[in-house]
């Protein structure tokens, strides 16, 4: 039916992963089985709806401590089932604290064909590599197109290379990160490329070489003088970000923002972050009214991605 999906769920306890099949009441989804997953089967799906969270249809059981029926939302007492040691999972687990909504995408090398490239939704997220090797190294490459044809829009990708409270921002005025961590390969200042598929601007990142003291690299775009210009994000199509294997040249992750940006002047298009030794990209397609990367750089900031 086409108002029933699934989202993934892992239990960060036991690391055991569930299938969790929800259905839509007017514009909410909740929760309606609960399907333990091989390791096999987790890495071939993929939530498919993000909502702030998720509760069960009112024809299940609620939590049988607590009454409350919210996923991963029980305040009762932990568990007294070990269930890492004897495989106990049943419906009731929906309810324990430890169950969290998984929106990562498969991982590469798990359920794709050699070759293939990861396309990541919303929210989505999925370790930087190739088959199974961790990369050191991505080239990133942004595009967009004007909505009107003979339109110039000139759209600047900068990275904010941060850690805590701080922050570097390589950009067109500042094209290589002190450490040589990330280097942006120059501005494209009308959209314009020819075939409407090829990359308007590229940045190298070289994930080794990040400080200790930064923790992830925020791809974003904004507007060059849009208050002056008059012109928004509504005015632009064809939005992504892509990511590549450098030493291959071939693309491994896209994430294509479908999100309508109407009036906004900026998007958060996507995060790299350290996660396990690695690195991980998540897409966000978050829009901003920020004038300036100055400005967008201080709003991200206070977002937690």
């Amino acid at each position: 039916m086409e108002n029933t999906k699934f989202v993934k769920a892992v239990c960060t306890k036991t690391k055991k992963y569930f299938g969790l099949e929800i259905k839509q009441y007017g514009s909410v989804w909740r929760v309606v089985n609960f399907i333990p997953l091989s390791p096999e089967e987790a890495n071939l799906m993929t939530s498919e709806v993000h909502q702030a969270s998720f509760s069960t249809n009112e024809n299940l059981l609620a939590c049988d401590r607590c009454g409350k029926r919210l996923v991963g939302g029980c305040t009762c007492p932990p568990k007294t089932v070990d269930c890492r040691k004897h495989d106990e999972f049943h419906f009731q687990c929906i309810y324990c604290n430890n169950l969290e909504i998984d929106y990562s995408a498969p991982s590469l090398g798990h359920g794709h064909k050699e070759g293939d490239v990861i396309r990541l939704s919303q929210g989505q997220e999925v370790r930087i590599q190739s088959g199974d090797e961790p990369l050191s190294e991505i080239y990133v490459g942004v595009g967009w197109d004007p909505v009107s044809a003979g339109e110039n829009m000139d759209i600047d990708s900068s990275v904010i290379v941060a850690g805590g409270d701080e922050k570097e921002v390589v950009y067109y005025s500042n094209l290589q990160h002190p450490s040589g961590c990330v280097i942006h390969h120059g501005d494209n200042v009308t959209g314009i490329d020819g075939e409407g598929n090829d990359d308007d601007e590229n940045i190298s990142v070289f994930l080794d070489d990040v400080p200790s003291s930064r923790d992830r690299l925020i791809f974003v775009l904004n507007i060059y003088k849009c208050t002056i210009r008059g012109q928004e994000l509504g005015d632009v199509k064809n939005m992504y970000i892509r990511l590549y294997d450098s030493e291959s040249g071939r693309a491994i992750v896209e994430y294509r923002v479908e999100s309508a940006m109407r009036h906004d002047t900026a998007l958060i298009i996507g995060v790299a972050y350290r996660k396990g030794g690695g690195w991980a990209f998540k897409a966000i397609g978050r829009g901003s009214r920020a004038d300036s990367i100055e400005s967008l750089a201080e709003e991200v900031m206070r977002l937690r991605l």
